[in-house]
């Protein structure tokens, strides 16, 4: 099997799909953590950790776009010469 093969691909898809799930629940439970702190460096702290997982998630988002965008143009190509 070859990288550029479509089960390939779409299983990247996938991982990146989970991937961006798994930080914006994790950006939610360091949003309520730093609702629920009293201390303001605690709260500081799970806010901080929040907008790192917002980060992760955007960079993600851009690799997932991206693989959509290269797949879409591959399969375009594939048309024009099947």
């Amino acid at each position: 099997m070859t990288k550029d093969e479509p089960e390939v691909r779409e299983t990247i898809i996938s991982i990146l799909e989970e991937a961006i799930k798994s930080e914006i629940e994790s950006e939610e439970k360091y949003r309520h953590a730093a609702g629920l702190a009293c201390d303001t460096r605690v709260r500081d702290f799970f806010i901080s950790l929040a907008k790192m997982e917002r980060e992760h998630k955007e960079q993600l988002t851009a690799q997932l776009e991206e693989l959509r965008a290269q797949m879409t143009i591959v399969g375009e190509m594939n048309q024009m010469f099947t």
